[in-house]
């Protein structure tokens, strides 16, 4: 599936969901089409980019942790225009660069945005985050892990959930989500309704038109903002602070982003 900028991805992917779910061939499809039913979503944008502009200037702030980079570029093949590169080299010290908007604010959002991993990516076990929503210190001061975040290991994405059980304990949920096609332009939307003390929350994962993961409970650590979004590279064991050893001297972690477009409905 090719990568469109901007609103057009997300009114193709919108408009391919719509397709799958008019038209099920036997009980079986019909299930599977009543889910992805759910994905189509009318609301108001309240944030998109789709790189064109040649930077990311649209967005809150930008982060680079050693000696990575953040740049816009041509799109690699499958795509068209430009897209944001995000590169951290495995030089031992480097280990995030990530692009982020402010808090949203509450309620239920689509997140809908296109990234792409190249052909020749190092499959490992040191897990990659793509995509993370992520929260604020605790009560204590203490950082923690996002609540919400997109990652790739061992050649596989998964969705995982964090919450907390008292105001410093905090549990996680894993949700697959299928292998990862390497040099492919992968068209995500994720539907988030934000839980509250008293209410759960949702999540609704889609990718390429079709649903591959749902989750339903507590996920986020219920602050004062809701948790904000960022998109690019993030490898925490790569982080030297963490005294972790690995392996340096290999080659570039790449990653790419487009057609961002958030819409609360």
């Amino acid at each position: 599936m090719s990568r469109l900028p901007g609103r057009l991805a997300a009114a193709v992917l919108t408009a391919a969901l719509a397709v799958t779910a008019a038209a099920p061939a036997n009980a079986a499809s019909a299930a599977s089409a009543a889910s992805v039913a759910s994905a189509v979503v009318s609301g108001t944008d309240v944030f998109a980019d789709d790189f064109e502009s040649g930077t990311v200037s649209a967005w809150t702030r930008q982060r680079i942790d050693g000696n990575g980079s953040i740049t816009v570029a041509p799109a690699p093949p499958g795509g068209s225009g430009r897209a944001a590169r995000f590169g951290v080299p495995n030089d031992g010290v480097s280990y995030r660069s990530e692009i982020a908007v402010n808090s949203l604010g509450w309620g239920g959002y689509r997140f809908a945005l296109a990234d792409y991993l190249p052909a020749d990516w190092v499959r490992t076990s040191t897990e990659t985050i793509l995509a993370q929503w992520h929260g604020y210190p605790l009560a204590d001061g203490s950082d923690t892990k996002p609540p919400i975040a997109l990652t790739v290991k061992d050649g596989s994405w998964r969705l995982k959930v964090h919450w907390l059980t008292d105001p410093s304990t905090v549990q996680e949920a894993v949700i697959p989500l299928g292998d990862v096609q390497f040099g492919h332009w992968n068209q995500w939307a994720f539907d988030i309704t934000w839980s509250t003390d008293t209410t759960p929350g949702s999540i609704t994962v889609f990718r390429d038109g079709a649903q591959v993961g749902a989750y339903s409970g507590l996920n986020n650590y219920h602050q004062n903002q809701s948790p904000y979004f960022k998109t690019g590279i993030y490898r925490a064991n790569w982080n030297p602070a963490k005294n972790i050893p690995y392996p340096t001297g290999g080659p570039e972690v790449v990653a790419w982003s487009d057609g961002v477009v958030v819409t609360r409905y």
